[in-house]
């Protein structure tokens, strides 16, 4: 079990990523780099590798000129906005509902505890995790 079991199941998440008000596209910065969530949308060969693909928002002029002084040392491949939109670029993270639970565990017995408490060391969730990622290594290969 892992850290990064926890952190997306969303138990372990700051309150504020419940309420944040940048989860949209009016980004205060010049530019936004995220994960390109959707890429397949847009072409299903930039992944070949299955390393991930990165996602790039000009926001601003600025963004702009800065954007089209570093491209031509890029791969770059235009998206259309809404096949690139992940979950966290239209509304907040869902807290999940033991979130507080789990802070109280932490702290009053660590995070060895805790873990174990909510990080699905059981056979079942261990199981469903391993089915999920067959599906979707299936979904990817054979887009079913």
């Amino acid at each position: 079990m892992s850290f990064t079991y926890l952190f997306y199941q969303h138990i372990m998440f700051r309150h504020s990523c419940g309420k944040c008000h940048f989860c949209n596209t009016r980004r205060p910065s010049d530019i936004t780099i995220a994960d390109f969530w959707g890429w397949e949308k847009t072409d299903p060969d930039i992944n070949k590798d299955d390393k991930g693909v990165s996602l790039i928002l000009v926001n601003t002029e600025k963004g702009r000129e800065i954007f089209n002084a570093v491209k031509d040392r890029m791969t770059v491949v235009p998206a259309k906005l809404e096949d690139c939109l992940q979950p966290n670029l239209r509304h907040p993270s869902v807290i999940h509902p033991q979130r507080m639970a789990f802070e109280q565990d932490y702290q009053r017995k660590g995070f060895e505890y805790a873990m174990k408490k909510y990080g699905g060391n059981n056979w079942k969730k261990k199981v469903r995790r391993l089915a999920g990622k067959i599906k979707r290594r299936l979904k990817q290969k054979f887009g079913f």
